[in-house]
């Protein structure tokens, strides 16, 4: 099983381990990056868990409910319910949103894409904050993060910017610069100091509701992803 394989049947089962396989769970004890990725997955699927846990029910609750239900409104106790189907059906489209990498995607681009989506879902906060481009690139420039070397097309670069997060895709660093598009939707782009792929020319897919662009420029590596449509992020590239 590779790398991929083994960070998607584990990331679907940081809460139950033992759920888990057993070749993967000894892959994590052996393996000292996956070991690491584990255990940050773990920690941040424990923070959402707690955000979702049921409160408890106050002392003589049901009583005091009963005791103001209408007989001729029976049909209204049905909202009388406690909130553990919503929190669950919550937590599962929680799921689905938040995490868009998969193993049918390089391993690199499935963890830049679910770092997007956590930023992008306010699970992650932004490290920076700044209106323009212009902005973002001389708070990189001061930190030293990963930034882009090259020109951006202007279509990109004119964009107001939320602001900009230092992630790491593997065990190397990475940054995200997030822009809002002219639709309202948000673009996000992730430089990487390293360059994984050979091809320039931009190289599209999709993961579930997510459009990705890829492409190497000199020793970088980029991805460029929105929820927006495909053809909306190819009008940004200028291929459109």
């Amino acid at each position: 099983m590779n790398l991929a394989l083994l960070k998607l049947e584990l990331d679907a089962s940081t809460l139950r381990p033992q759920d888990a396989s057993e070749e993967a769970r000894l892959a994590a004890k052996e393996n000292a990056e996956l070991r690491d990725w584990l255990k940050q997955r773990t920690l941040f699927d424990e923070k959402i868990a707690s955000v979702f846990t049921a409160p408890a029910v106050p002392a003589g609750l049901r009583d005091r409910l009963l005791s103001k239900a209408q007989p001729s409104k029976r049909k209204s106790n049905r909202w009388i319910m406690p909130s553990l189907a919503a929190v669950a059906a919550t937590l599962a489209l929680g799921w689905s949103l938040f995490w868009p990498g998969n193993a049918q995607l390089p391993a690199w681009q499935s963890e830049a894409i679910t770092s997007v989506a956590k930023v992008h879902y306010g699970i992650s906060r932004l490290d920076e904050r700044a209106p323009t481009y212009e902005a973002v690139m001389q708070m990189l420039a001061a930190t030293g993060s990963a930034a882009p070397q090259g020109s951006l097309p202007n279509s990109i670069s004119r964009l107001p910017t939320f602001g900009c997060k230092r992630i790491q895709v593997g065990n190397r660093p990475a940054t995200i610069i997030c822009f809002k598009m002219p639709s309202g939707h948000e673009a996000h782009l992730v430089v990487m100091n390293a360059a994984d792929l050979e091809s320039k020319t931009a190289q599209f897919s999709r993961s579930k509701n997510w459009n990705m662009a890829t492409w190497s420029e000199g020793s970088q590596t980029f991805m460029l992803a929105t929820t927006s449509d495909a053809a909306e992020l190819k009008k940004l590239l200028g291929l459109a």
